[in-house]
């Protein structure tokens, strides 16, 4: 993985005052009791059930109070009815494997974070799951926007956000590895656990780990990258495989382990797509829908696109043997996802140079695609699939008592993943953020 301390601001400097990306946030209008009705959508809820044709969402209160075919659900008087004949709406997608992170430094923290939480929303991404913070301070701050983004008032107007804190590694004891845990859960307030699997603990120590995560009540994700360190993981309880196996296909054995034991596995494809393909210029960074995120991703476009830079990723071993394991991960992804393992769309975006925020969202599922994943596998997978691994129940599906984050989109994904590009608006808590352009 190649990093750098330099970072670029002068991009940066200019989108601190909120000009952020292609979604102009504005509430939603609503009627009587703040109640509004999309009628007339395709409705994919996130489930893997066959979209219902010609439905309504109603909406109260930052919640879906009904969702069905529009001859069984009663809109009530005074609400305000939004017409969205011939949109598809499906949930909006949970990122299970995100890094809201302070990257750039001439800004305050808080501001920084939250622009790229909105960036995240206005590629269709409604929650982020941040498997690790660069420090505690910065977990401080994200544990506040949590805290927030379920309080009473006008809607949210950027990402759902939970956090693991920075991930738990290089220990050297069992009793050291409880402590810290303990210390996460009641100091920092993080809300599941993340850990790197690596030799410098031993197993005995990652499941002292998963153990006392498990007492405290919060999932535990590891970060791996080989069949033996998931298996190692796996036998000692963890919930989250937070990488794909990338040495050698997943024996039919472990994958219906994973699936009996309901063990998440979130492939990050793009996150080895990032490894090396800055070797040269990608074209995607002259897409019209990736050159909408600018005002976020314009001082890492500068730094992955200088020629020294370029160099250093084609003479660097570790990005290069990326790519083969990249053909292993796609292969694997199909070997679980048939064996009916739970997939949660993942991408480990926001850290490090060229993992785009939003974007790479949008990548990541054109890859599962690819991959051999049906474009409602992928739905699934970025919906309740990356909702249910990330423990979120609020989340993930458009149903009655759920939160009202969806995403209207112009074409139907079912026909083509690539769809979901095609942006009309984004809702969070029932809040209508805008509506965009298409690609």
């Amino acid at each position: 993985m190649l990093r750098t301390s330099t970072r670029l601001a002068a991009v940066a400097v200019l989108s601190v005052l909120s000009v952020v990306a292609f979604v102009v946030d504005r509430p939603a209008a609503q009627g009587q009791g703040g109640v509004t009705a999309l009628t007339g959508v395709r409705i994919i809820d996130g489930t893997g059930r066959a979209p219902i044709e010609q439905g309504t969402i109603v909406i109260g209160n930052g919640r879906i109070t009904a969702a069905g075919a529009s001859s069984s659900v009663q809109v009530p008087a005074g609400a305000t009815r939004v017409d969205l004949s011939g949109k598809t709406v499906m949930p909006g997608m949970v990122n299970a494997h995100a890094h809201p992170q302070n990257q750039t430094k001439t800004m305050p923290m808080r501001g920084d974070i939250t622009r790229r939480l909105r960036m995240y929303a206005n590629y269709g991404v409604t929650t982020a799951v941040s498997l690790g913070q660069v420090s505690d301070e910065e977990t401080a701050e994200v544990v506040k926007l949590r805290d927030e983004q379920d309080r009473p008032g006008p809607g949210l107007d950027r990402a759902r956000v939970y956090t693991s804190g920075p991930s738990i590694r290089g220990l050297k004891t069992v009793d050291e590895v409880r402590k810290t845990v303990d210390r996460y859960v009641d100091m920092m307030k993080v809300d599941r656990i993340k850990t790197h699997v690596t030799p410098q603990m031993t197993p005995d120590q990652y499941a002292a780990l998963i153990d006392e995560g498990h007492k405290r009540g919060l999932r535990v994700n590891a970060h791996i990258f080989s069949l033996a360190e998931a298996k190692m993981v796996f036998d000692r309880g963890v919930d989250v495989i937070a990488h794909s196996i990338r040495d050698q296909d997943v024996p039919a054995s472990f994958a219906a382990d994973l699936k009996r034991r309901n063990i998440g596995y979130i492939p990050t494809l793009t996150r080895d797509l990032s490894v090396f393909v800055y070797e040269s210029t990608p074209a995607f960074l002259k897409d019209p829908f990736f050159l909408k995120g600018m005002s976020v991703y314009g001082e890492q476009v500068k730094l992955v696109t200088d020629p020294t830079f370029q160099e250093k990723v084609r003479n660097d071993k570790n990005a290069q043997s990326i790519k083969q394991a990249l053909e292993q991960a796609n292969r694997n992804l199909k070997i679980l996802s048939d064996a009916g393992v739970t997939i949660g769309m993942g991408t480990d975006s926001g850290t490090d140079e060229g993992r785009w925020p939003g974007y790479f969202e949008q990548v990541e599922i054109e890859m599962m695609a690819k991959a051999g994943m049906s474009p409602m596998q992928v739905i699934v997978a970025a919906t309740s699939g990356a909702a249910t691994v990330s423990k979120l129940d609020q989340v993930g599906t458009i149903a009655p008592g759920k939160a009202a984050d969806l995403l209207v989109l112009d074409a139907n994904p079912l026909q083509d993943i690539r769809n979901t590009r095609q942006i009309n608006s984004v809702w969070i808590a029932g809040r209508r953020l805008g509506a965009s352009g298409t690609n």
